[in-house]
């Protein structure tokens, strides 16, 4: 394994690129482009690796994608253009006079870097208050107030409240009023973003605006409008895959078959380890979904708490269901805990096996959508859907993954989920994908058959659900994402979804995990090598 590995880890994507040539970053970028809406911090992060690149590279692609992803970054951050100094940022008039104005309002530029150099997702309250100090002093500060924005993305604030301190310079405006719009529609401020785009001038428009107009389209219920609003995002920029799956959706919605419910046998499997309130209100929330005459079994993973009353108490909520509890007297890890469930006698009597987190909430439909996309295609093993974290606006939590990299020194699965993005929409499709979340996913039976245990290497928690379905890819299976079901995640034990995490345990389960995924499946690493999300792409995306 590579020996710089826990470097890499440390430096995230960055670490990640470092690793690879220049044609296998371009790739690398172009898988990420195909998965996920592009946000700022990515742009960045790939940007300035292709630029120090550059100087030692003669692949003529390598320029043209530099000069889109400025193009990029400066749609989803035009502040950001008094960084960039390439030709075409310096030859461009209107760029030069953008930047003169930002430089003759940057009042406190140590300050500001001061600023900077604070986490904002660890602590954007103590970033925003100094802000609103710079604004307080220097009401034209248009540097601050677009860094201002960013910290009220991440404090869930849909309206800034300091608007009114804010002058915003004549060359800016168009600029500000869009990145104004931008945040307003992504944070699902409905009523303040349709507002504000009545003022968007056409010129200013971009990509990044038409998609978020065609949610807010959507929203409204005009399904027409968002269409076209997309179909224009793609004229403008043709690499938006997440724009086309989109797209697809809309132009023709899938259709579920809530019949399926009562046609096939389901097992719905939970395991809890003292999370009685959390597991009361899911099994609470599961029984006023929809899900026919399906067993449901509960697993006690060694509960010390009053776990064992709580779903006791819950079993009168399923008067139609088989519903069995099993209290174990030591916890055994989730792993085993799938493996107890999956290998009791009675799942083989069941078309699908469910496995559901105890902290989970769950729409009345869920089971209704996921039998019939596995229904469409007997190669489905697996279906899962979008997590999100609790609170309005949603916070995306987990969405799908693939294989980014796979060399004989290094496997890296792809990011799970846009870079800090909210749930307004944008990724209400059903795709194919490498893995999905465990906290609700379903099984086909046959599936488990040929894949059938999790494996305990990755105990207590993390890797071994990922690990199971690039399992069931290798086997030729398909897992797939439905983003028409979104679960509500109250918890998550993974180092990429919880900011807070700084549990040493924690840190280190989740490495040595790491480590143990690329040992696991060294011998198929050319197999693995296959597992993108590239070759996934419908022929007519291309």
């Amino acid at each position: 394994m590579n020996t710089e590995f826990f470097r890499i880890l440390r430096n995230g994507l960055a670490g990640e690129l470092a690793c690879l040539t220049v044609g296998e970053a371009m790739e690398h970028f172009r898988n990420h482009q195909a998965s996920f809406h592009l946000d700022r911090a990515v742009v960045v992060c790939y940007l300035n690796h292709f630029l120090a690149e550059h100087e030692k590279c003669a692949d003529p692609g390598l320029w043209q994608l530099i000069e889109r992803l400025i193009t990029k970054c400066l749609h989803l951050s035009p502040f950001d253009v008094i960084n960039i100094s390439t030709p075409s940022v310096l030859g461009n008039p209107a760029f030069q006079a953008k930047i003169r104005t930002l430089h003759e309002n940057n009042f406190a530029p140590a300050e500001l870097a001061r600023i900077d150099q604070i986490d904002f997702l660890r602590d954007s309250a103590r970033a925003r208050e100094a802000l609103l100090g710079l604004l307080a002093t220097h009401p034209t500060y248009a540097l601050a107030a677009g860094r201002l924005l960013v910290a009220d993305f991440l404090e869930r604030k849909a309206s800034p409240d300091w608007l009114h301190a804010f002058t915003c310079p004549e060359p800016l405006k168009g600029d500000f009023g869009g990145m104004l719009f931008n945040h307003y529609a992504a944070m699902g401020n409905v009523e303040a973003a349709e507002a504000l785009w009545e003022s968007l001038s056409p010129a200013d428009i971009n990509e990044v605006h038409l998609n978020h107009a065609a949610e807010l389209a959507r929203m409204r219920g005009d399904a027409k409008g968002a269409v076209a609003f997309y179909e224009k995002s793609l004229a403008l920029d043709g690499d938006q895959a997440p724009v086309r799956f989109r797209l697809a959706e809309l132009q023709r919605p899938s259709v579920k078959r809530p019949e399926l419910v009562a046609q096939k046998k389901v097992a719905i499997y939970l395991y809890s380890f003292n999370k009685a309130k959390l597991l009361g209100e899911t099994l609470t929330c599961l029984a006023a979904t929809d899900i026919g005459r399906a067993s449901v079994t509960v697993l006690l993973n060694g509960c010390s708490d009053d776990s064992l009353a709580v779903v006791e108490s819950a079993r009168e909520l399923f008067p139609d269901n088989a519903f069995t509890i099993l209290p174990l007297p030591v916890n055994i890890g989730a792993p085993a805990a799938r493996n107890w469930l999956t290998n009791l006698p009675s799942t083989w009597e069941n078309d699908y096996v469910a496995f559901l987190d105890d902290d989970v909430e769950m729409p009345r439909d869920w089971l209704q959508w996921y039998l019939s996309i596995a229904e469409a295609d007997p190669r489905i093993g697996v279906v899962g859907c979008k997590i999100v974290y609790p609170g309005q606006p949603a916070k995306l939590q987990y969405l799908y993954r693939y294989v980014s990299i796979a060399k004989n020194d290094l496997l890296r699965l792809s990011l799970s989920v846009a870079h800090h993005q909210y749930d307004n929409g944008f990724y209400d499709c059903i795709r194919e994908t490498r893995s999905v979340m465990g906290c609700l996913h379903l099984f086909r039976t046959e599936a488990l058959r040929r894949v059938p245990n999790f494996d305990i290497r990755f105990s207590p928690s993390q890797m071994d659900d990922i690990d199971h379905d690039l399992c069931l890819c290798l086997e030729g299976f398909k897992v797939m994402y439905c983003g028409l079901v979104a679960c509500i995640h109250h918890q998550s034990s993974g180092l990429a979804a919880r900011t807070e995490v700084r549990n040493p345990a924690m840190v280190g389960n989740c490495l040595g995990n790491d480590v143990k995924v690329f040992y696991k499946h060294l011998s198929r690493m050319s197999e693995l090598r296959c597992l993108d999300n590239l070759s996934l792409l419908p022929a007519d995306f291309t």
